[in-house]
């Protein structure tokens, strides 16, 4: 399992090699969102991450505010994927569209991009009808990776798990957008996902950590660190001095990250508590490889 953690920073990725100097994530940039560090990525600080993804940002355009519309990004993506092909592990098409019949309509960009020397990889937004049917026939990419997008219920074991199986047994890798919950990627033949929760986490003060003594099936501990020892922890997390096990918690810090329980509620809080949950991802690209294959899932990796 690779686990492509989204909206990364070069103050985050090079921070991150500094205390974890032998392990590279898997990382995907958005060209809509684009920055002037791009030359980091591609260039000088290429060794710091294992492999790295483009997506078109045009999911970003939907919201109010937006500097550009779809007509004007569409021209810019499409050069700029064409002239930078090597740059990237894969590129995914240009989904202007959603809907639960949106695949006929995207398809138009992925042929003309295609058709440009960009082997994009094909997005399902409907996992109940024949839309996979119709990636299958049509061939798979050269890469073999097909994507499965926004549609309600994608989440739910027993909706998805019908085009994840069938994909997988066509031969291809399935990549899941904008998820990486355990549950249901340690349960299906899953090669990728990809999450902007690293860096999402951080801002409302809260740090993931594994916790291998937790019974159950998913392990994960959401903990709270306030900028205000008043702070109300956000649902579902809770409050690092009622932590039951913050003592393990703060040894775990001390041997992985060289880090101390203050430097997580200090200056640069944000900077610590994403190099935090990047390596949390990263474990957790262990864990699910492990669930996968006692279910006999041997996927690439």
């Amino acid at each position: 399992m690779r686990i492509y953690q989204s909206s990364m920073t070069i103050r985050h990725l090079r921070e991150f090699a500094k205390r974890h100097p032998d392990v590279m994530p898997n990382i995907l940039l958005s060209y809509a969102l684009l920055a002037n560090d791009l030359p980091h990525f591609l260039h000088r600080d290429r060794s710091l991450y294992r492999s790295i993804i483009l997506d078109s940002g045009v999911f970003s355009l939907q919201k109010p505010g937006a500097r550009q519309t779809p007509e004007e990004l569409y021209p810019k993506f499409k050069t700029f994927a064409q002239y930078n092909p090597g740059a990237w592990d894969l590129i995914f098409n240009f989904d202007l569209h959603f809907g639960l019949d949106s695949y006929d309509k995207n398809l138009e960009y992925q042929i003309d991009l295609e058709q440009a020397g960009i082997p994009v990889v094909p997005v399902i937004h409907n996992i109940y009808n024949d839309d996979a049917d119709k990636i299958i026939a049509r061939g798979l990419p050269v890469h073999k990776t097909v994507a499965i997008g926004q549609c309600a219920g994608r989440t739910t074991l027993k909706n998805v798990k019908p085009v994840v199986m069938k994909l997988h047994n066509a031969g291809a890798r399935i990549h899941f957008f904008g998820s990486s919950e355990y549950r249901l990627m340690a349960k299906l033949p899953i090669w990728s996902c990809d999450s902007s929760s690293w860096a999402k986490y951080p801002s409302l003060g809260v740090v993931l950590y594994w916790n291998p003594k937790r019974s159950g099936f998913d392990k994960t501990d959401k903990i709270y660190f306030p900028k205000h020892q008043e702070g109300t922890p956000p649902r579902g997390t809770i409050y690092y001095r009622d932590y039951d096990y913050l003592h393990d918690f703060e040894d775990y810090l001390e041997v992985y990250h060289g880090m101390i329980i203050t430097d997580l509620m200090g200056e640069e809080d944000d900077l610590f508590r994403g190099v935090v949950n990047m390596l949390y991802y990263y474990m957790l690209e262990e864990i699910i490889t492990q669930q996968q294959r006692a279910l006999g899932f041997d996927l690439p990796g």
